[in-house]
């Protein structure tokens, strides 16, 4: 084990991680390149320099302003590095000085950072990147195949336990779950009520966490939607009656479910994870297979464009499942005393 100082590690990595992350975050959904060209500003395109790039430190000594046209930068910079740092020195911690498993920390550092992406991604765009998905479940599918009996502390739960079988079973499991809730909501209120993105995430998260701390987690994304969502929607009811000018909205086009069958088919292509193997061909190869399954692919907005800061309409599940897998993740402990104590009492 190593020595409490060394925390100061993982909080350097987690901060020039997060400072990756927002380069995924900015791009993925634009369909940039992560690499070309080198981080610039978007507003007057000058190449930053190391002075613009030290995490954290060079946002709050610019004062949120570019160095060079002085345009405004969006807090999210900040707050995913300081998310994504926090995250990584917690589990530098619990990984190298409480306890020593490199490969754990590892896929769980790498795992938390694909979540914070996602996390700021699906909020803003409505979307979840296949990239960061499929990355997801390869961290989870790697992590129980190379580091077989890592404690987690569900150990005690038979699919619980650190293993390539459990990962598969908690991966598929998850997905089926999730493709059943999306073709039930289809069928029973007409509506979409599950976004693909979704689907793809959980089987990563099932991978990732395993069986019974992936269905905690779950159950925390609910409730965290039900509070959270609850709120948001009184906030913006209360906003619009300030904001009432009288005029007429535009209309908008009329609301076109998924067709069930087409649904059906994606949740097959999903739970064989075709979708995984797609990501290996060129993007073009990738349009026609969806266009052909009646997936529309359709660009992010020219408004999308920019880096201005705006408000989501309607809160995405996608944020709340990565609040949820999160919250089991890093207090397992209390959750995992939660969910005996009530086995016992129920006699199980």
């Amino acid at each position: 084990m190593w020595p409490a100082w060394s925390a100061l590690f993982g909080l350097a990595f987690g901060a020039v991680v997060g400072s990756f992350l927002n380069v995924l975050i900015y791009r993925l959904p634009r369909r940039l390149s992560i690499a070309f060209p080198p981080s610039h500003c978007p507003h007057c395109q000058h190449q930053l320099g190391v002075p613009d790039l030290i995490p954290m430190v060079s946002f709050l000594i610019q004062g949120a302003r570019c160095r060079h046209c002085r345009a405004p930068i969006p807090w999210r910079y900040f707050w995913v590095e300081l998310w994504n740092a926090s995250l990584w020195t917690y589990l530098w911690w619990q990984f190298f000085v409480q306890d020593y498993s490199p490969l754990s920390f590892v896929a769980y550092a790498l795992a938390c950072s694909m979540l914070i992406a996602i996390f700021f991604i699906d909020l803003q765009h409505y979307i979840i990147p296949d990239e960061l998905n499929a990355i997801l479940l390869g961290i989870g599918m790697l992590h129980a195949v190379f580091a077989p009996g890592a404690p987690n502390g569900w150990e005690w739960a038979s699919l619980g336990s650190v293993n390539w079988q459990n990962a598969l079973i908690g991966a598929q499991s998850s997905a089926l779950l999730f493709c059943l809730i999306a073709v039930l909501g289809r069928l029973l209120f007409r509506k979409d009520a599950m976004g693909h993105g979704d689907i793809k995430m959980v089987r990563g998260l099932g991978a990732l966490l395993m069986l019974p701390a992936a269905f905690v987690g779950y159950g925390l994304a609910i409730a965290y939607g039900a509070v959270i969502g609850i709120a948001w929607v009184m906030i913006r009811a209360r906003r619009a009656k300030r904001q009432e000018t009288g005029s007429e909205d535009e209309e908008e086009p009329p609301y076109q479910p998924e067709p069930v069958g087409s649904l059906l088919t994606m949740c097959l292509f999903y739970l064989l994870w075709l979708d995984v193997g797609l990501l290996f061909f060129p993007r073009k190869v990738q349009e026609r297979v969806y266009t052909a399954l009646g997936q529309v692919d359709s660009d992010l907005p020219e408004d999308a464009l920019t880096e201005e800061e705006t408000e989501p309409g309607m809160l995405p599940f996608g944020p709340f499942l990565v609040l949820g897998a999160m919250t089991v993740l890093i207090f397992s402990a209390p959750f995992v005393d939660l969910v005996r104590g009530y086995l016992e009492y129920a006699g199980f």
